[in-house]
């Protein structure tokens, strides 16, 4: 059985962040992740928030990111965690791939999206059903498709689609956006995007194992809208389905910690977006990893 110093579970911002700060302080670490490098950095189309970068999409900040653990040589391997047992002075890392066992462990698995709950949703994901634009948008050039959401990465997702797809259509249950002036601008020069506010999809049809239409309902009238792809983006939830005998202190999904990112159970700290917090940024995320690898480096010592 392979032992360290630290587990970091998940390779998202936090989680890298954790690791590099562990690594230059001499501290064996190892991050354990189900995905590409960089988390959902890799779903967002471009960042004009994040300090040091005019602009930047999601995938290449991933990757710069991801060179420095290369460069630190620090440990990543690819797996899924199903369980974390607390045993005395090691926790016991349960993938399956492998088992390990570590004086720590960073839970830094970040968040997945939330789906819209309704039949033959997650049967369909793939095939018509979608939660990246950047990842599938391709596969429908020329056809016509929905977004569903309101927030400024659904707009950006839509004006992506836009330039692949015939049409777009957004569905939003509100009757306005919560974006920047400027997204919306840029919105009302695409002739191919349509926006259905107070609009809510409440069935998805298929054929043939695939999606074919839709139906909406707005102001208690509903439509079916025939598409080729439907673009579920309507937030997240923490990924912590392997936690669930674990006995973390939660509120309402998310891990409770201290200032120091420490849980309730000695020497398991969490970071980024799977913990309870006001903010949720990259540049928190950041900050939440470097502050859970000082709080390492003070504990293990």
């Amino acid at each position: 059985m392979l032992i360290f110093d630290c587990v970091v579970i998940g390779g998202g911002v936090a989680g890298m962040t954790a690791a590099m700060y562990l690594k230059r302080a001499n501290i064996d670490v190892v991050i354990i992740d189900k995905g590409a490098p960089g988390g959902q950095l890799n779903n967002i189309l471009k960042i004009e928030n994040y300090p040091g970068f005019l602009s930047i999409s999601g995938v290449e900040l991933a990757e710069k990111i991801y060179q420095q653990i290369k460069n630190l040589n620090i440990t990543y391997k690819y797996g899924t965690v199903l369980e974390i047992k607390n045993e005395n002075d090691y926790k016991i890392i349960k993938t399956d791939l492998e088992t390990i066992a570590s004086k720590t462990v960073v839970i830094a698995s970040g968040r997945m999206p939330k789906s819209l709950g309704l039949e033959n949703e997650k049967r369909l994901i793939g095939k018509g059903i979608s939660f990246c634009s950047l990842c599938d948008g391709p596969f429908y050039k020329n056809k016509k498709v929905a977004i569903v959401g309101r927030e400024t990465q659904t707009l950006i997702e839509a004006i992506y689609l836009s330039k692949i797809c015939q049409e777009v259509i957004i569905i939003n249950s509100h009757d306005r956006f919560v974006v920047n002036p400027s997204i919306e601008e840029e919105l009302k020069t695409k002739k191919n995007i349509k926006i259905k506010t107070k609009s809510k999809v409440i069935k998805i049809n298929e054929s043939n194992d695939k999606l074919k239409s839709i139906v909406i309902k707005t102001n208690n009238q509903t439509e079916i809208l025939e598409v080729d792809g439907l673009f579920i983006n309507v937030g997240y939830l923490p990924d912590l389905e392997y936690l669930t005998n674990l006995g973390l202190n939660l509120d309402k999904n998310y891990i409770v910690v201290d200032e120091n990112m420490r849980t309730n159970i000695k020497n398991i700290y969490a970071c980024g977006d799977v913990i309870k917090k006001q903010v949720y940024q990259i540049t928190t995320a950041v900050n939440d990893g470097t502050i859970v690898a000082n709080s390492i480096k003070r504990d293990i010592k």
